[in-house]
C-alpha cells in the first residue's frame, strides 16, 4: 500500500512540477569511445557510455530481465492472437506471470506456436501485465499448424535480416530473403524455415562469445549501447536509454552482430570520418535522429520516451 500511495505522489510531482530533462539519447547524454573499440577477427565493438548514469525518467525499470532468462525460467508467456476464428500471422499476446519486469527486443526469436516469428518491436513488460500485444513477422513461411506448439527462445536473428524488417516493415521482404539464402545454401526447408539455415558456426561462435563476454565482464558500468563494425561498414549500433536496459540486451545484441560477422565479414577497416558521418546523423541532435532513422532504423518508446535505438548501416 505504501508503495503505490509513493509512486501516486511521485507521478503527480513529475505532472504538476516538471523538471529540466535532457535531450534522449544524443550527445548530450552519450559519449562514443571510438579510440576504444574492441576488436575480435570480423568484428569491432564501439562502446558508447553515458556522461551520467542515464537520464532521469524514474519510471524506467533499474531491474528487469532479458526475454531468453524470463522463457527458460517459466516467467512469461507468448500466445497466438486468435480474431475471427483464426490466429494473426503478424501479432502475439504476451503475459508476466512474474513479479519481474521483462525486455522484449527487435530481432529476437521465438520457435512453436503455429509457425516461428520474429519480435518487430521491443517492449519492456511490466510484472503480472497481462493481454500485451507485440508485432512479429513470420521466419517459417510454409507451417501453420492446427495445434500451436509450444513457443521457445530461439535467439536473436542476424543484423542483415533485422534491417530488413526494420526498414521495409513488410512480411513478403523477409520470405523473399530466406527463399534466397536456402537457394544460395543450396539448402531444402520444407517449411522455408529461417532457423534452419543456421550454420554450424559452434566454435567459431564460441571464441567470438567469449572474447566479448570478457571485455564487458573486465569493463565498468555507464554503457548506453554499441556501434557494431565489420570490414568498412557500420552493421548496427543500438542503444537504450538506462544501464539496466543495455546489459540486459548486450547477449542478444551480440548474438546477431557475431551471425552476420561469421556469415559477411571481414576484418574491420572503418575509416574514423565515415564512422563520425554516421554518428552525427544519428546523435548530433533528436531532429537529425528522427529524420536518420526514418530511412535507417526504429525508435521505441516506453511511457512516451524513447528507451531503445536501433540504426542500422
Amino acid at each position: 500500500m505504501f508503495r503505490k500511495r509513493l509512486v501516486i505522489v511521485l507521478l503527480c510531482f513529475y505532472c504538476f512540477f516538471p523538471t529540466k530533462t535532457k535531450a534522449q539519447l544524443t550527445y548530450q547524454t552519450i559519449r562514443i569511445e571510438y579510440d576504444s573499440g574492441w576488436t575480435y577477427k570480423n568484428l569491432t565493438l564501439i562502446p558508447i557510455r553515458f556522461k551520467v548514469d542515464g537520464y532521469p525518467l524514474f519510471y524506467f525499470p533499474t531491474k528487469l530481465i532479458s526475454l531468453r532468462e524470463a522463457m527458460q525460467s517459466g516467467k512469461i508467456k507468448f500466445k497466438e492472437f486468435y480474431f475471427e476464428k483464426d490466429a494473426s500471422v503478424r501479432l502475439l499476446t504476451v503475459e508476466n506471470i512474474s513479479n519481474d519486469f521483462v525486455l522484449l527486443q527487435d530481432g529476437e526469436m521465438i520457435t512453436g506456436g503455429k509457425q516461428d516469428r520474429m519480435l518487430a518491436e521491443s517492449k519492456i513488460i511490466y510484472p503480472n501485465q497481462k493481454d500485451q500485444f507485440i508485432d512479429v513477422f513470420c521466419i517459417e513461411q510454409n507451417r501453420w499448424d492446427k495445434k500451436p506448439k509450444p513457443f521457445k527462445y530461439a535467439g536473436d536473428a542476424d543484423v542483415d535480416l533485422k534491417r530488413i524488417m526494420d526498414q521495409s516493415n513488410q512480411q513478403q521482404f523477409i520470405w523473399k530473403e530466406i527463399d534466397r539464402r536456402l537457394f544460395i545454401n543450396g539448402q531444402v526447408s520444407k517449411t522455408a524455415a529461417y532457423l534452419e539455415l543456421h550454420n554450424n558456426h559452434e566454435k567459431e561462435d564460441t571464441a567470438y562469445t567469449n572474447f566479448f563476454t570478457r571485455k564487458m565482464q573486465a569493463s565498468d558500468s555507464m554503457f548506453a549501447g554499441f556501434i557494431a563494425i565489420t570490414d568498412t561498414s557500420v552493421i548496427s549500433c543500438e542503444v537504450f536509454a538506462t544501464t539496466t536496459l543495455a546489459m540486459a540486451s548486450y547477449n542478444s545484441m551480440l548474438q546477431g552482430w557475431i551471425s552476420s560477422a561469421l556469415q559477411n565479414g571481414k576484418a574491420p577497416d572503418m575509416p574514423y570520418k565515415r564512422l563520425k558521418i554516421f554518428t552525427d546523423a544519428l546523435f548530433e541532435n533528436e531532429e537529425k535522429q528522427k529524420i536518420f532513422l526514418q530511412k535507417h532504423g526504429k525508435a521505441f518508446l516506453c511511457e512516451k520516451k524513447v528507451f531503445h535505438i536501433v540504426a542500422h548501416g
